[in-house]
């Protein structure tokens, strides 16, 4: 599956608040990009490795009426967002999963499931031992390359910590708290047939952290030359 697209409906909570919203994505898995449409607002977002790592394009469908260059894990573009584009196409979420494995595979009970007439299989772990503990950041360390470090969630550190506020935010010697799984329950389901993910959902002490849903996939897309572009993508509207 070289190309591919998909619906994701994300609900995520940041600091105490739930807020959701609602993507469609196509992804050229080799080499990597990632073109995305925030579905009610209509901006358009293009992320290209291969022309800029650390930053993505925001199309504009109207205010601020420009196109704008913005680091993936600033404040303006990922905010306190859980993730961000470079993370879109299921791969990073698989890997959380094969991480957790390693930790507490005895926890892990899979099972097939019908839904909706369709054939599934749900992963799903849970932990009574998820706990916080210290954890004195290196010389230019941030909060990323904890998480990272650590096989933690990112976000999880900035609720937790209130002497971190951004994912860029250098912890140079800083004393903070870290979990030590991902969540207390991690649940993916993914379709029996074509394997991609249709829910993943996250949780913690004070409960739902994170849920995804994932639909309308479609695969071995038949994509223009020049669709992963500026000029192209800008056409589109």
């Amino acid at each position: 599956m070289v190309n591919m697209s998909y619906h994701s409906y994300k609900n995520e909570r940041k600091m105490d608040v739930y807020e959701s919203a609602e993507f469609d994505f196509v992804v050229q898995r080799k080499p990597f990009k990632v073109a995305g449409v925030m579905t009610e607002k209509g901006h358009r977002l293009l992320y290209d490795p291969l022309q800029n790592k650390t930053e993505a394009l925001y199309i504009s469908n109207g205010f601020p009426y420009t196109n704008l260059w913005l680091d993936i894990h600033g404040k303006v573009f990922r905010g306190l967002n859980h993730y961000t584009i470079s993370n879109a196409g299921c791969e990073y979420i698989f890997g959380i999963i094969r991480n957790e494995y390693r930790k507490m595979p005895e926890k892990f009970v899979c099972r097939k499931i019908q839904t909706k007439g369709k054939e599934e299989i749900e992963i799903y772990a849970e932990t009574h031992g998820f706990e916080f503990t210290e954890y004195t950041a290196l010389d230019g360390e941030n909060v990323l390359d904890i998480s990272d470090k650590l096989k933690v969630m990112a976000y999880v550190l900035l609720e937790y910590n209130d002497n971190i506020d951004e994912y860029l935010d250098d912890c140079s010697g800083l004393t903070i708290m870290v979990p030590s799984h991902y969540g207390s329950k991690v649940k993916l389901v993914v379709n029996a047939q074509h394997g991609m993910p249709s829910l993943i959902e996250v949780h913690d002490t004070k409960g739902l952290l994170e849920q995804y849903i994932y639909t309308d996939y479609k695969f071995g897309l038949k994509l223009d030359k020049d669709y992963f572009t500026e000029s192209y993508l800008d056409d589109l509207d």
